[in-house]
């Protein structure tokens, strides 16, 4: 990778990253107009470099991201802006980019979210009945993790100052984990009319009646797709649930390219 083209791959990165996270921020979308001319400078760097693998990996990251997309775990704009980075910066010092950024977004997101939404869904006020399948979820996660923290310490595979630092907003998301469905309900779940459901609108499925979702034969989707809208109205169904205003990832995106950037071997200075 050219010295000068890596200063533009990088300056062009930072600059689309920033313009999704002003306008996931502000409105909760990660714009089309922001992240297709990324994936299109990453594409024609790689093409004038000759960098077919590079090419190859973006391909990847985006087939990997459409199928978590699918299944209604991550937005359609957040798989663009992953498959931008990758094709704009695949690696940095030797180090997958991708993974380091990610992996520094998501600590800072779920330390933040996790904080802020457990906090308020206090205020609001606990329902420890709809909450209890996920806590004893939680529960059990929380010994794995606790498990796996253990075991990577006595073999030196980490050092125990590290097993603190990711033990901080593990816990967090352990407890986030555990309310999740109350504050799914209370935050982000919305009855809609079927005339109102926008493109590819996520699936509050846990919130769907039995019958409903039998009929509806979903499997893995997580996303209302133009099959499922015909099959409801055929059914007479007027309203269905599904999750709205979900907390931005963007700007987390962000801090996390900033982060990788600065410390290119992240990953490996904590791990080492």
């Amino acid at each position: 990778m050219l010295l000068d083209f890596l200063l533009l791959r990088q300056a062009v990165l930072l600059a689309g990253c920033g313009a999704a996270a002003y306008t996931d921020a502000r409105t909760g979308l990660i714009l089309d107009k922001i992240t297709y001319p990324m994936i299109a400078a990453g594409i024609l760097l790689n093409l004038l470099e000759a960098e077919w693998f590079f090419l190859a990996f973006g391909a990847a990251v985006f087939a990997i991201g459409y199928v978590v997309y699918y299944m209604g775990k991550l937005g359609g704009g957040d798989v663009k802006l992953f498959t931008a980075i990758a094709f704009l910066l695949p690696v940095l010092q030797g180090q997958v980019f991708l993974l380091n950024a990610l992996f520094a977004g998501c600590l800072l997101a779920v330390t933040f979210y996790s904080t802020y939404y457990v906090a308020k869904y206090a205020r609001k006020g606990i329902s420890w009945k709809e909450n209890r399948q996920s806590i004893r979820k939680a529960l059990l996660f929380g010994i794995v993790i606790a498990a796996w923290l253990w075991a990577v310490v006595f073999m030196q595979a980490i050092a125990w100052q590290t097993a603190l630092l990711l033990a901080f907003p593990l816990l967090l998301a352990l407890l986030f984990l555990a309310f999740e469905r109350g504050i799914r309900h209370c935050f982000f779940l919305r009855q809609l009319a079927l005339g109102k459901l926008e493109e590819d609108e996520v699936i509050a499925a846990e919130f769907l009646s039995p019958r409903i979702k039998k009929l509806l034969d979903l499997k893995v989707k997580g996303v209302f797709g133009e099959r499922e809208i015909a099959k409801l109205r055929k059914l007479g169904v007027k309203r269905v649930p599904v999750y709205r205003d979900m907390p931005p990832f963007a700007p987390f995106i962000l801090l996390g390219c900033i982060a990788a950037i600065l410390i290119p071997d992240l990953l490996g200075l904590l791990f080492a």
